[in-house]
């Protein structure tokens, strides 16, 4: 069995999951929610940049989310159809790469006002991008003529920004039609619908990340620094 090890939480190992998914491969999470259970993952040795998450797949411990995806993609055939195609595929997963992180952040800020801004700023930086790359391309997606994983994460990342701000795709036509899409796949609808699919983050997820990584929380807890553990 595949087994991605990883907070309670969906984070950085997301793309993984969805990438896992529209492969239709079955994995297991492995819930990384102590200080105790990083550690013990650590001494293993499985960690090759001592950073997870961590893919267990095919005999290979894979780290660097990145790479996760391109492997997956290149295992399931979701890298285009030729080395153009797959230019583009890369083009498009850097861009989504620096839109994404604007909806990892949005938990950790401290109103619901300020995340619902950065995202709207961040959606009217990159969208009319994407939607450009969607009409150069004309086939409904963003490389080739078929699914790739640029199209996947793409569609990972709006998730995030859909659930803060629900009509957002609606001056973006192309793009919420890719939306429709990616969501319509049988792998994805299944993972979205099961219990994998960790729900929308919120401060206890902030919480238990700051516990098992030992980090200080957002100043605006009252107490940011609960977890830290004294040099």
């Amino acid at each position: 069995m595949t087994k991605l090890h990883y907070t309670r939480s969906r984070g950085r190992a997301e793309t993984t999951r969805w990438m896992l998914a529209v492969n239709q491969i079955p994995f297991e999470n492995i819930l990384i929610d102590t200080p105790e259970k990083l550690a013990a993952l650590r001494a293993t040795g499985k960690l090759p940049f001592d950073q997870m998450p961590l893919l267990e797949i095919d005999d290979h411990n894979l780290s660097q989310s990145s790479a996760m995806i391109r492997y997956l993609a290149r295992r399931g055939g979701f890298y285009g159809d030729t080395d153009t195609d797959a230019l583009w595929c890369d083009l498009v997963a850097g861009a989504v790469s620096d839109f994404s992180e604007t909806g990892l952040k949005a938990v950790f800020q401290p109103t619901d006002e300020i995340a619902i801004s950065e995202q709207q700023t961040a959606f009217a930086k990159f969208a009319p991008c994407f939607e450009g790359r969607l009409m150069e391309n004309g086939t409904g997606f963003c490389a080739g003529t078929r699914l790739s994983f640029a199209d996947v994460i793409l569609v990972e990342a709006l998730s995030s920004y859909l659930e803060w701000i629900p009509d957002i795709l609606e001056p973006t036509p192309l793009l919420k039609a890719l939306n429709e899409t990616v969501l319509s796949h049988p792998g994805i609808k299944a993972y979205l619908t099961s219990d994998l699919r960790y729900p929308k983050p919120d401060n206890t997820c902030v919480i238990d990340i700051a516990r098992v990584l030992q980090r200080p929380l957002p100043s605006h807890f009252s107490d940011p620094n609960q977890f830290v553990t004294p040099s």
